[in-house]
């Protein structure tokens, strides 16, 4: 008895709950508002244009000690440099900066020395080396007894075969990689070095440069060479001009540019770009015993590239008579198999 009226009572005080209270949309509808806005001005968005030291940090500069392991991800961004602007960098190549300044040491008396081998463009001041016209000046009586010049001349040879020995290693890369198209052999043009002494435009205010942007006659080399080196002994802007057009980037001794030349364009069957370029420097100005500042261009056709020729053809010639030989085999069976 006591249980049901227990019970009783239980379902005669029970009520219904009541509905939820209803909740404001007005903050859910703000929201909303605000995200389908948002969504209308990304449709609208203008087209992205990026600074220009974005695009700088799209030419490869890749470490020398992982080019010449083979590095997939180096050598994967150096051909990319390569394929688009024709132009890449290298840091950590061995050649210090002290090494530089002293192959320089007796670079003022041979600027006076051997006149006929020197330019002057405005505040800047060339110097054209060769093995082949080192030789040619050194059959000179004043040439030949000076100390100093044969110290300079060893110097400069010294430093033209590191430059060469990287410049072979980069070429071992870009001939080993891209297409397997077959190609003609270039002409092994002798390695031509241009040494530029840069001087303070405040020095020479009646000269000025013929331009800031690179020579003319450094695109015309550039058809006779495949790879030029740019290297300076200080901080100073790389001017460059491309098919992607003009770009311009800070460089230092401790990174070496290279161009490609419309040699090794024309050799890759345009799959590489060409370009040409130069270093320009505004250095402090020094008093007269203090060295001045020096950036070398290094022009040179490996013959790394004529090597890689010979593989890629005869790869050519062996798919070829695999080809032919897959082909007779496919009509042998054909034969035998319906006659």
């Amino acid at each position: 008895m006591a249980l049901a009226r227990i019970k009783n009572r239980l379902t005669t005080s029970s009520v219904p709950a009541p509905p939820p209270s209803p909740v404001p949309n007005s903050a859910r509808s703000n929201r909303s508002d605000q995200f389908s806005s948002y969504m209308d001005k990304m449709k609208n968005m203008p087209d992205l244009s990026l600074p220009d030291y974005v695009n700088r940090s799209m030419i490869a500069d890749v470490e020398y000690r992982l080019i010449k392991t083979r590095d997939r991800n180096s050598v994967n961004e150096m051909m990319r440099s390569v394929q688009k602007y024709g132009v890449f960098r290298i840091s950590g190549h061995g050649i210090s900066t002290e090494e530089l300044k002293q192959a320089f040491s007796e670079a003022e008396f041979c600027f006076g020395l051997l006149a006929d081998r020197w330019s002057r463009d405005g505040d800047r001041e060339e110097f054209q080396w060769s093995r082949s016209a080192l030789v040619a000046a050194e059959r000179r009586r004043d040439v030949a007894r000076e100390e100093r010049f044969r110290k300079f001349s060893q110097k400069m040879d010294n430093l033209a075969s590191k430059l060469e020995a990287i410049a072979d290693d980069a070429a071992k890369i870009i001939g080993s990689y891209g297409s397997r198209k077959s190609r003609q052999k270039i002409k092994e043009n002798e390695t031509r070095m241009t040494l530029f002494k840069h001087n303070n435009s405040a020095l020479q205010p009646h000269t000025p440069r013929s331009s800031q942007t690179p020579r003319a006659d450094s695109k015309k080399d550039s058809s006779v060479f495949a790879l030029s080196l740019h290297i300076p002994t200080e901080p100073g802007d790389f001017c460059l001009i491309s098919e992607e057009g003009p770009l311009s980037f800070r460089t230092g001794p401790d990174t070496i540019v290279f161009t490609l030349g419309e040699q090794l364009q024309e050799w890759s069957c345009g799959e590489y770009k060409g370009a040409s370029g130069e270093i320009n420097i505004e250095p402090e100005i020094q008093e007269d015993h203090e060295p001045g500042a020096y950036s070398v261009e290094l022009k040179c056709s490996p013959a790394i590239l004529n090597q890689a020729v010979d593989r890629i053809n005869t790869i050519s010639i062996t798919d070829q008579i695999f080809g032919v030989l897959a082909l007779l085999m496919i009509i042998s069976l054909i034969a035998y198999l319906f006659f």
